[in-house]
Order: C-alpha cells, then sequence, then structure tokens
C-alpha cells in the first residue's frame, strides 16, 4: 500500500530534480539565517549560490557525530521563537541526562506528519486499524505518529508513560497495532506475564518499534521474538526530532528507505570521510527544514546499500542498518 505513490514511486531524474531545488534553498536558508551554518560556510569557503548539482554539497563541512549535542540549540535555529509552533525536549540514545533541543515550525510538522502517514500505510496500517502507543505527547516523534495514524483514519490511544496503568488500559482498549521503544515493548510484556499472559497472548497485528539509537543484533531478535506479529524496526534519531524519514517496509528486518524527498544521504568512509561506494557512515542533509536544518550531518549510523528494486514498488533508495 502506499500513501503517495507519486512521491513513493517518483523517477530517479524526476527525484534528482527536486532534491537539487530542494538542496539550493535549503543551503541558502541555513546560510543567511543559521548562525552556526553561516560562521562553518564562511570558514570553508562555500555558498549556496555554487550548487548546481547534487554533487557540490560534499564541498559543504560535515557536521561531526554530536554536533548538535552539547551546543546552544540556538545556534541552529533559524528564526525567533515567536514563528514557532513546537519546542520538544528529547533524550538521547539510552541516557536519560543526555537532553536534545529540537524546534519544529508548522510546515515542519506537516511535513514529518507527511512522512510518517507513509512510515505507517508501509507496514500496513489502514483506516480501520486500532493503535496503542506506548508513550505520550511530551515526545515530539510520538505525536508526529499519533496525527499520522489519524490521518490514516486509524483509532489511536496514548497509553501514556505510568506502566502499572498499561494492562487496565489494554483491558479496557485493545490494539492490534501497538508502538514504543524496545525498553517499553519489554516492559509491557513483564507486566503482563506477571499476570499471566504477555504481549504473545494480544491480538496484535503488528509492533512498531522505535529506536533512539542503534539497536544491537540481539536486541533486535528479543522484539521479534515478543510476539507472533510483524515487527517493523523504526529509526526515531533525536537530532530529527522525528521518526521520519526512515521508512520500514520489510518486517524484522533493519533495511529502510530514506524518504529521499526531504532528506538527501550521502554515505561516507568513518576514517577518511570521501565518499564511500559501500559501507560506511550514514551522513544526512535536510532538503526542506525551516526551523532546524541539518546540513551533512554525521550521524554515527553504519549502513550499506541494499541492492536492486525493492519488492514494495518503492523507487527511493534503500538502506541496511549494520549492527553488532
Amino acid at each position: 500500500m502506499f500513501a503517495n505513490p507519486s512521491v513513493e514511486q517518483i523517477s530517479a531524474e524526476a527525484l534528482r530534480e527536486l532534491q537539487l531545488t530542494r538542496l539550493q534553498k535549503q543551503l541558502r536558508w541555513a546560510g543567511e539565517k543559521c548562525s552556526h551554518y553561516r560562521e562553518s560556510f564562511a570558514e570553508a569557503g562555500v555558498s549556496a549560490k555554487e550548487v548546481q548539482e547534487l554533487d557540490a554539497l560534499q564541498n559543504f563541512p560535515l557536521l561531526p557525530r554530536g554536533g548538535l549535542q552539547g551546543k546552544n540549540a540556538f545556534d541552529f535555529l533559524t528564526m525567533p521563537l515567536s514563528s514557532l509552533l513546537r519546542i520538544s525536549y528529547m533524550h538521547s540514545g539510552q541516557d536519560e541526562d543526555n537532553v536534545f533541543v529540537h524546534f519544529a515550525t508548522n510546515g515542519d510538522i506537516a511535513h514529518h506528519v507527511e512522512q510518517m502517514t507513509r512510515s505507517l500505510v508501509a507496514c500496513g496500517l489502514h483506516n480501520a486499524a486500532l493503535v496503542g502507543i506506548l508513550g505520550d505527547g511530551a515526545d515530539s516523534r510520538l505525536m508526529d505518529i499519533h496525527y499520522a495514524s489519524e490521518f490514516i483514519g486509524a483509532a489511536v490511544t496514548m497509553l501514556g508513560q505510568d506502566k502499572k496503568k498499561w494492562p487496565q488500559m489494554l483491558d479496557f482498549v485493545t490494539p492490534e497495532t501497538l508502538i514504543g521503544t524496545p525498553k517499553r515493548l519489554a516492559e509491557l510484556d513483564d507486566i503482563l506475564q506477571q499476570k499471566g499472559s504477555g504481549l504473545s497472548e494480544l491480538p496484535l497485528a503488528r509492533i512498531i518499534c522505535l529506536h533512539a539509537s542503534v539497536p544491537s543484533s540481539s536486541l533486535v531478535t528479543s522484539v521479534n521474538d515478543l510476539a507472533p506479529a510483524k515487527v517493523y524496526h523504526m529509526l526515531a534519531l533525536p537530532f530529527l526530532g522525528t521518526a521520519a524519514p526512515f521508512l520500514p517496509c520489510e518486517p524484522s528486518k533493519l533495511v529502510f528507505h530514506l524518504q529521499e524527498d526531504y532528506t538527501m544521504a550521502e554515505i561516507i568512509d568513518p576514517a577518511t570521510k570521501k565518499p564511500s561506494a559501500g559501507s560506511g557512515e550514514l551522513v544526512l542533509t535536510s532538503l526542506a527544514a525551516e526551523a532546524m536544518p541539518v546540513i551533512r550531518l554525521c550521524t554515527g549510523l553504519m549502513v550499506e546499500p541494499a541492492a536492486g528494486p525493492c519488492s514494495c514498488g518503492r523507487t527511493h533508495r534503500r538502506f541496511r542498518l549494520l549492527v553488532g
């Protein structure tokens, strides 16, 4: 199923044209409105005016992994607070004390929800589905999932963060789609097992597991084994403020399409920082971010291209996440 087939099945030529137009605009916006990029572009001697092809992006400086973390978030903000719609505080990975601040405009949120709608439809979500989300609206990534699920027409219940209440809430309304982090999914399974059942006893059609950092292979296996339902693994990296743009279409696997109309990808050798034709570190550049653009951000994710056309019919590039 597709949420927007004209984009999800876009031709390579049309995608390149769209990317170049958006990249030129994004680089101009970041260079003019964001103090960090204005300074880093000037130091590197590059300008958006020089970008006439996509490969020219390689001339711009890399933003190191963690380059957004630990710095003043306002250095990456492009507009006054009065122009924003959402300010989010998210934990980075598994470190509860490592908080990342993300800013978003109304346009940013609309783009996130659009991409999340495509991802959820790719996971099989439909207008008759009942979705349970382990968490609440304090997490911007979950808000995007909530809005996208409702846009599809699914009924949604936010189960909150108080795990003691989860069994009672699930008794009242039992979802067929469950969404949460590996930690929360495991906690729910433990609580249900203490009451004599477990996730395997719920009538789940699918589980969507949100990873805020690179999971281990053992963690992926443990999540896949929680229930007989289809399990889709989705990257929800804090520095993007959303679980978009990673679209999973293969259950149980760490393979995703990158929604390239909104995000450009490069693969570089982590040692030399030069482009790699094979596996390497994933570098992301936003193409339509308003409040907080990311330009050549080193994600720390080791990936390899997934060769050949995808059986799901989507034409955006696929990547396989490499884990230990």
